[in-house]
């Protein structure tokens, strides 16, 4: 697994349970933007069957996590909320878009490999560190799922380029997205 180049401060978990309505909000809404972004590649790139199985599956079990944090708000008489676009998302695909489509699929890959890596980490750190203990069983299972997509984007990435171009992109996207990660303030959001 990608070690991250920024450690989210243990204090987040205690932020996220201040408000945690909040929290899932803003969760149910990074579920909905992640399995429309699976389905957006898969159609981008449909001469790709192997991408576009992957990213059909990835799309429905995403969509299954946006049902479960939407139960999870139902339960606390809490709604959806308003989805609001996600600063962090915004800032990497800004700095990593390319014109080209063979590298703007290279760069969204590692992109996608490297968010689901910092999904892994924070969903952990709920799953270690929350006083519920349903939302704790919940969200280490929720971590094993990012595990897994994030092992996938990687194993997809290598599949379509090269191993060293994979590896150098990784490098350099990790070192901009522990810049990013530093500039967002700690609030009870996945980013």
């Amino acid at each position: 697994m990608l070690k991250l180049r920024y450690a989210t401060p243990a204090a987040w978990v205690d932020v996220v349970e201040a408000d945690l309505v909040g929290f899932l909000q803003d969760h149910a809404a990074n579920e909905h933007r992640v399995s429309r972004s699976a389905l957006s590649l898969a159609l981008q790139f449909p001469e790709r069957r192997e991408l576009v199985d992957a990213m059909v599956d990835v799309s429905m079990e995403e969509l299954e996590h946006f049902k479960l944090v939407y139960e999870l708000l139902k339960a606390r008489g809490a709604s959806l909320g308003q989805e609001h676009p996600d600063p962090y998302m915004r800032q990497l695909r800004k700095r990593l878009a390319d014109p080209d489509r063979e590298v703007w699929l290279l760069h969204r890959l590692v992109l996608f490999a490297i968010v689901e890596r910092r999904g892994y980490e924070r969903f952990a750190m709920l799953g270690d560190g929350l006083s519920d203990p349903s939302l704790r069983d919940t969200y280490q299972e929720l971590a094993r799922s990012e595990a897994r997509h994030h092992a996938l984007y990687l194993r997809l990435a290598r599949q379509y380029f090269d191993a060293a171009l994979v590896d150098e992109r990784l490098e350099r996207f990790l070192d901009i997205e522990a810049e990013v990660m530093r500039g967002q303030p700690l609030g009870p959001s996945l980013h």
